[in-house]
């Protein structure tokens, strides 16, 4: 019986296994070099990382990879079957993981194929100028297309696409091939330029790029690592083709990764080791690369021509080639097998499992060839975004593995590849991060048009989903959901990092070309600010400003339809799956409404924040206008009293930023009240003292305004209880403001406060009576009065009448809704009266213990600021501020100074420690303390001045300057061993006799 040669035996699935160990390392070393290998080294990884940090991260992305090998190697063993991370999702996850997976794998092995073909132009522009750009020429996105050049690539997609589909042993053993040329052409170049360098290791310097510290460096390029070694796990989809032991898979994959590092470490040092002679350093040369033209704008070939002379061109040449046809024929194999799996698993249409006559998914190539053709036209530009996504689908692809490799590891009890799939999927998490999150590291990752590709992707993935879900008779989908929240996800984080882009972008060019205008109109001599000239910029202006909300429109429209698009997919798929299952979802009422709620919330607040921020901002510019006006006109002929305008333009920025403290103050009490950290400190207390007061706070106001105002105590009888005097002020100042604002001129705001009938509560062990009495507080006005609806909701956090009358009173939103916490937690009650047009009446009912006047503590020397007899003369006094931010620093000096103080400065507590240890005594007068700051911070700080041996030194007086601004951090700067607290942002006036009195 004669047996089939091992060459001929074929797999159920109907692949028969050709490949060689050989083969399968040019499968997987051209995958994973390309073309990429001879540009980016030299223009990525040196100026990312310098010579050794770029040694080193490549170093270290190397072993990350061996060890995501690792777990390919594990999953090929379990699973040996065409499809590679496909399957290895859809074993240990399901159908749904496998599909999410596959989507944008096959999108990367395809994107390569494009990127390596549309470089043969990039040769031919270098190597043959003129010849290939030919016939009809156009520009797509600044990329100039010619048919010529486009033509020579469709002939090449046509001639590998011919060659895989025909004669598969000659596609590998073409391969294998041009990765001996592409190997040996980088080991001759390398070998050639390091033959004629000079200078030593000194040329290296700078080891490090200079812009980052060492470590990030390396991660930095690290993280590149996806990028630069995609494709290497793309023999993982052959496995059924191979003909020797899965069990070699790793050492076939660590053979070709380390021949990857070795040709990317390689061609990234050559542009260090020779350069042009008007360049001493790489920093320098490598900067101007865009700006070069010729062969030293590609730093391999002109090192490689320099050393070799026209030989060295060839050679490059050669290396070149090896590295194009290897991308395109490996990833051809590569894609061609995944697609065939898909077609295996019903995911594409049984037509791409059709074989050719040696066993070739012969239709799956043919595919890829197909839609491969027209890309050539679109030019380089859109080729290069989608370079960007292929990223992607490699860290999905590595985290897939990995989680698979760690979920069946467990299984199987594998200590070492639980290990390795745990670290897999960590940095596979650390990869996406770095592509998805624009310039984490200070380098631009992803264009943002890749972002809207991505998108686009992602929305195609859930139509072609849906069509899978209605042709699977097996129930093999529509089993997980966190596949599609994560694919839901990115459609939401691309295009909004997109939108995000689109808008830096337009705002850049504003920037640029109205700082252009400007530069171009000021530098010219002779120009007059007239009348007309004025106008001309502003309607530049305009026009430049209508581009940004032009621009920023058509962003937020296209993220709309792609967030409702992919909402209605995946609506009509999740349907789908509830009618086909006829499961009941459990109630999630509760859950929703919380989360409207909190959208409510954080909607309201957003816009309560960017209020005031608007007429910050927009105040702040008004004031740089006046400034350009009066640069640009003649003094004696000025009549736009710019200094008052500007005043004026202060006072409302002022007032704005007040109204935003306040909102930020108010949010900071609602959170403590509701987590339970405001307590009641009940004291002896005269309430006609608290009423007098609060006459006294809004009396001025209200005469201003021209509105009535009226505080009436005549109906109490015992005035001295038990409470807390603070909230209370603090219930009766919100009612009380409320009724100044929504109250017209001409109106009238009554105050009163009325004493019940006494009541007796029984309370202690012995059930004893205690007798607390009965109040009533009263704030009615004749204001425009509230809707029966709105009055059911007023003490809800940030509710307003949405009415025509109210539209333009400004407010918190917070007031009644802290008043309401206040009052219950005083054991009372709050209820409004009220109509529209009619008025409003707050009413508050309250239960106080009696006190007896002799408890009564005299508090108003500490309620107020102590008021000192005799000014200090500030010129002679001397501090020390200790800020670690820069631009606090900044400001306090500044008004120090213009005080009169002389003021020295420190970064942190340790700083100041340091100085104060150092100085004599009487060098300061005293130190303001910031407290929260590196290395050391102000309490450590304090302590330790306090603990200096020298009594002098120790006992300089300290304030806490800080945003720490609650009850608590005061009592906290006190047990310190501060001698007094300032908040911040700085009240002048306070801060001045906080200061008086201190130094006094």
């Amino acid at each position: 019986m004669n047996s089939v040669p091992a060459a001929e035996k074929k797999n159920i699935s109907g692949l028969s296994r050709y490949l060689s160990p050989i083969e399968a390392w040019a499968l997987a070393f051209g995958c994973a070099v390309g073309w990429g290998a001879f540009v980016m080294p030299g223009t990525l990884f040196i100026p990312a990382g310098g010579p050794l940090g770029a040694a080193l991260g490549l170093l270290v992305g190397t072993v990350v990879m061996l060890i995501i090998g690792k777990n390919y190697q594990y999953m090929v063993n379990q699973y040996p079957h065409a499809g590679g991370s496909f399957s290895y999702a859809k074993k240990v996850f399901g159908h749904d993981h496998g599909f999410f997976n596959a989507w944008f794998l096959g999108l990367a092995y395809i994107a390569i194929i494009w990127a390596n073909d549309t470089a043969l132009s990039l040769i031919a522009r270098r190597f043959l100028p003129g010849v290939l750009q030919i016939g009809p020429h156009y520009q797509v996105l600044g990329y100039d297309v010619y048919w010529g050049e486009a033509m020579f690539s469709v002939a090449a997609l046509l001639l590998v696409g011919f060659i895989c589909v025909r004669g598969k042993r000659l596609a590998v053993r073409l391969q294998v091939l041009f990765a001996t040329l592409l190997l040996l052409g980088v080991l001759a170049c390398f070998s050639a330029v390091a033959g004629i360098h000079e200078g030593g290791p000194d040329s290296f310097e700078p080891l490090f790029a200079t812009d980052r510290i060492p470590i990030s460096q390396v991660f930095l390029v690290m993280s590149f690592a996806p990028w630069a070694f995609i494709g290497f796990e793309s023999i993982s989809n052959s496995v059924e083709e191979f003909r020797f032991s899965t069990k070699k898979t790793y050492s076939v994959m660590a053979a070709a990764l380390i021949t990857g590092f070795l040709a990317y470490g390689l061609l990234a040092i050559i542009p260090v080791l020779v350069m042009p002679e008007e360049y001493n350093k790489w920093p320098a040369y490598l900067a101007e690369l865009g700006n070069l033209e010729g062969i030293k704008g590609l730093p391999t070939l002109f090192a490689t021509n320099k050393a070799l002379g026209d030989i060295g061109i060839l050679v490059f040449a050669v290396a070149a080639l090896g590295g194009i046809m290897t991308g395109m024929i490996g990833n051809f194999i590569g894609a061609s097998r995944l697609l065939y799996s898909l077609g295996q698993n019903n995911i594409l249409p049984s037509w791409f499992c059709e074989l050719g006559k040696d066993n070739t998914p012969r239709n799956a190539i043919l595919f890829i060839t197909l839609i491969s053709v027209l890309i050539p036209f679109v030019g380089r530009t859109v080729i290069g975004w989608t370079v960007d996504v292929l990223t992607i689908g490699a860290a999905i692809a590595y985290g897939y593995t990995s989680a698979a490799a760690y979920v069946t590891a467990k299984k199987n009890g594998d200590k070492l590849v639980e290990t390795t799939g745990i670290i897999g999927i960590i940095m596979s998490v650390v990869f996406s991060i770095y592509l998805l999150v624009p310039n984490i590291w200070d380098i631009s990752t992803m264009a943002r048009e890749s972002y809207l590709i991505l998108a686009v992707w992602s929305i195609l993935g859930f139509v072609f989903f849906r069509y899978i879900f209605n042709k699977d008779t097996e129930h093999n989908f529509g089993q997980s959901t966190v596949a599609w929240l994560v694919l839901l996800f990115l459609i939401f984080f691309s295009s909004l990092m997109w939108m995000r882009q689109s808008a830096h972008v337009a705002m850049e060019t504003v920037i640029k070309e109205t700082e252009a205008f400007y530069n171009v109109e000021m530098d010219t001599l002779g120009i007059q600010r007239n009348r007309f000239r004025t106008e001309t910029e502003e309607t530049f202006l305009e026009r430049e400003a209508e581009n940004i909300r032009e621009s920023l429109m058509w962003s937020s429209t296209i993220q709309m339809l792609l967030i409702i698009l992919s909402l209605g997919i995946m609506f009509n798929i999740y349907s789908a799956i509830r009618n086909r299952e006829k499961e009941m979802e459990l109630d999630k009422v509760k859950a929703e409404e919380q989360s409207k709620a909190k959208t409510m919330f954080l909607s309201n607040m957003s816009h309560d924040i960017r209020t005031p921020m608007n007429a910050i901002i927009g105040y702040i510019e008004l004031s740089k206008h006046l400034d350009e006006e009066c640069r640009a006109c003649r003094k004696e002929a000025c009549g736009k009293d710019v200094p008052q305008k500007r005043l004026d333009y202060m006072n409302k920025i002022k007032a704005a930023s007040q109204h935003l403290l306040d909102l930020i103050n108010d949010i900071l009490e609602m959170s403590r009240i509701e987590s339970g950290k405001i307590e009641l400190e009940e004291k002896p207390t005269d309430l006609c003292v608290i009423m007098r007061d609060t006459e006294d706070m809004f009396a001025t106001q209200m005469k201003t305004k021209g509105v009535t105002f009226k505080v009436d105590t005549s109906g109490i009888i015992d005035r001295n209880v038990l409470c807390d005097a603070s909230k209370l002020s603090r219930v009766l100042l919100n009612l009380i403001s409320n009724a100044l604002k929504f109250t017209p001129k001409g109106g009238n705001v009554t105050v009163t406060l009325s004493q019940q009938e006494t009541c007796s509560i029984a309370s202690g062990e012995n059930k004893e009576d205690e007798r607390y009495l009965n109040y009533e507080f009263s704030v009615k006005d004749s204001g425009i009065g509230m809707s029966e609806e709105f009055s059911q909701k007023v003490f809800s956090a940030f509710e307003r009448e949405r009415t025509s009358t109210v539209s333009g009173i400004q407010g918190t939103g917070l007031g009644m809704a802290i008043t309401k916490r206040f009052v219950d937690m005083m054991r009372g009650s709050i209820r409004v009266v009220t109509a529209p047009g009619e008025g409003t009446e707050f009413i508050v009912t309250m239960k106080f213990k009696p006190a007896l006047k002799t408890e009564l503590t005299e508090e108003k020397p500490d309620a107020a600021p102590r008021i000192v007899e005799e000014t200090i003369d500030f010129t002679k006094k001397h501090l020390l501020l200790v800020d670690d931010i820069d631009v606090n620093r900044e400001i306090a000096m500044m008004l120090l100074s213009t005080a009169g103080f002389t003021v020295d400065s420190a970064v942190d507590g340790k700083d100041a420690l340091d100085k104060v240890a150092a100085s004599k005594p009487g060098d300061y007068d005293l130190i303001l303390m910031d407290i929260q700051m590196p290395v050391m911070d102000g309490y450590e700080a304090t302590k330790a001045i306090r603990a200096l041996p020298n009594p002098a030194l120790a006992n300089i007086p300290i304030i806490a300057m800080t945003a720490n601004a609650f009850n608590e951090d005061v009592q906290n700067a006190k047990d310190a061993g501060m001698n007094g607290h300032i908040a911040k942002p700085l009240d002048i006036p306070k801060m001045m006799e906080t200061l008086q009195e201190v130094l006094g």
